[in-house]
């Protein structure tokens, strides 16, 4: 249940940060979320491990780091499933809706409130993992170099993260406004069904996945 000590924030000028923060704590319940919480830290703390007890190499802290993001994004993906449901009628069972109403907030900035928070979240679960390999890494290396490539690794999780959130929590939602019940099912059809026929193929098919998997790739490339 959502506190009613939120009520008695200050309003703010601007978009609605008391909304995001009350729509961010009517998330952390999904499962999809929680889920993707939990196999992000677990993710994240496995590729650290990896990076601690294997060579000191550049070229594989580097690979590392691309594969950890890459699967911190399907995790991420899995997250937004529970984006594209009917947020609203949970909101409005909580009493959320009814509470931002009495902020003088409508159905519109709350709905905007429920993305930002659900793009929060989502770069979350990249960012936690990618900032605990690239840590692993500093300790790691020996070399004032490695410890700046483990660094640098560490600044570009975090525009990547909010890539992926900046992606997926918005297109959940719209999945959710077009066709209302069934917007699980859409996201999967748009996010997978062109990757799976591209994979299929055997053909390069523009696709989410793809995309994401090229930014790493190109990111990667920079310090080879």
């Amino acid at each position: 249940m959502i506190s009613l000590v939120e009520s008695s924030t200050p309003g703010v000028t601007g978009f609605p940060r008391a909304l995001v923060r009350l729509s961010s704590q009517a998330q952390g319940q999904l499962w999809g979320l929680r889920l993707a919480r939990l196999y992000g830290f677990g993710v994240g703390l496995s590729y650290a491990l990896l990076a601690f007890v294997g060579p000191p190499s550049l070229a594989t802290s580097t690979k590392l780091w691309a594969r950890c993001l890459a699967t911190a994004s399907w995790v991420a993906g899995v997250g937004a499933l529970s984006l594209a449901t009917d947020l609203s009628a949970r909101d409005a069972s909580q009493g959320l809706t009814s509470l931002a109403r009495l902020r003088g907030y409508g159905e519109p900035p709350l709905e905007r409130a429920r993305v930002l928070a659900g793009a929060l979240r989502l770069s979350a679960a990249v960012l936690v993992p990618g900032l605990m390999l690239s840590v692993a890494s500093v300790l790691r290396f020996h070399t004032l170099e490695g410890a700046l490539v483990a660094l640098a690794l560490a600044a570009l999780t975090v525009p990547y993260a909010v890539l992926v959130g900046g992606v997926l929590s918005p297109l959940a939602r719209a999945c959710q406004r077009w066709l209302p019940g069934r917007g699980r099912l859409l996201l999967l059809g748009l996010g997978l069904g062109p990757w799976l026929v591209g994979a299929g193929v055997g053909a390069k098919v523009p696709s989410i996945p793809a995309a994401f998997a090229w930014v790493l790739e190109h990111l990667s490339r920079s310090f080879h």
